[in-house]
């Protein structure tokens, strides 16, 4: 991909250096191509209705306010919600370069989109625990796979929930309006829309709206990258220290910098962690 005298250091992602009790990963074929699952995982409203059930649309889960801003490892990605005690609850998403997302929830999570080929895309899954070895109860959630990682026969990379099945959708509980697609499991669900568009999606005749930033500077990025790769520019995120940033949530006074806030998490975090 470049000069190998530009070839970085293995750049310090927080997964990567914890003990194996602290993480939990998996890894499935999705049946689309690298750019659609990326972006799929970047989109801002999906939580809001795709993960809950058919209420959650009416309970302060939907974002209002959107962010975006560039880092040394690629883009973060801000959402924020009203909590209507007079403050902002804002949410963060790490792109890292080139095709890593990093999130927060409970436990701490991350995302790894592998292009295949063209139509094909290997997703590798993590759930990790940085204060120390991972909680049973949340352990037990993961391993029942009802969160982010997939079923997968023995010795395959295919969920059983897939395309050919319809993801073995359950009506009687779509129907009940305990789940708005009615398919078992965060991962399963995000693949069940990503695969849904067909392998490589007409982008022509969509229409991003305000809801769509991080989208829109995720392209952008992208674009810029290539062209800088051309122009034989140095790319960024050589320095592996970049990578130590965490996805965290915060609250904000309405009107306080987004930017700001986040640019002092982000130090205080690279500061610390450099310290360790």
């Amino acid at each position: 991909m470049g000069p190998s005298g530009l070839m970085p250091e293995f750049p310090e992602l927080e997964w990567t250096l914890l003990p194996e009790n602290q993480r939990l990963v998996s890894r499935h074929i999705q049946e689309c191509n690298w750019l659609q699952g990326l972006e799929g995982g970047f989109d801002a409203y999906h939580i809001a209705f795709l993960h809950r059930g058919t209420g959650a649309v009416n309970q302060h889960v939907v974002p209002s306010f959107h962010e975006t801003m560039r880092s040394d490892f690629g883009a973060i990605v801000g959402t924020g919600r009203e909590t209507g005690e007079g403050d902002i609850r804002w949410g963060t998403a790490l792109f890292i370069a080139p095709f890593q997302k990093v999130f927060a929830s409970n436990p701490n999570g991350a995302h790894i989109w592998v292009p295949m080929d063209d139509e094909n895309t290997m997703l590798y899954s993590v759930d990790f625990y940085p204060a120390g070895p991972a909680d049973s109860a949340l352990m037990k959630r993961s391993r029942e796979y009802l969160h982010i990682h997939t079923e997968n026969p023995p010795g395959t990379d295919h969920a059983i929930q897939n395309k050919g099945n319809d993801y073995l959708i359950d009506r009687a509980v779509q129907a009940g309006g305990q789940s708005y697609t009615g398919l078992k499991g965060l991962g399963v669900q995000d693949c069940a829309i990503q695969e849904s568009m067909g392998p490589i999606a007409d982008r022509s005749i969509e229409h991003l709206g305000v809801s769509d930033q991080g989208i829109i500077q995720l392209r952008q990025l992208l674009l810029e990258a290539i062209k800088d790769q051309e122009q034989g520019k140095t790319p960024p995120g050589l320095d592996p220290k970049s990578y130590r940033a965490r996805s965290i949530r915060f609250h904000l006074p309405p009107g306080d910098s987004f930017e700001a806030a986040m640019r002092e998490n982000l130090w205080s975090m690279l500061t610390s962690r450099a310290a360790e």
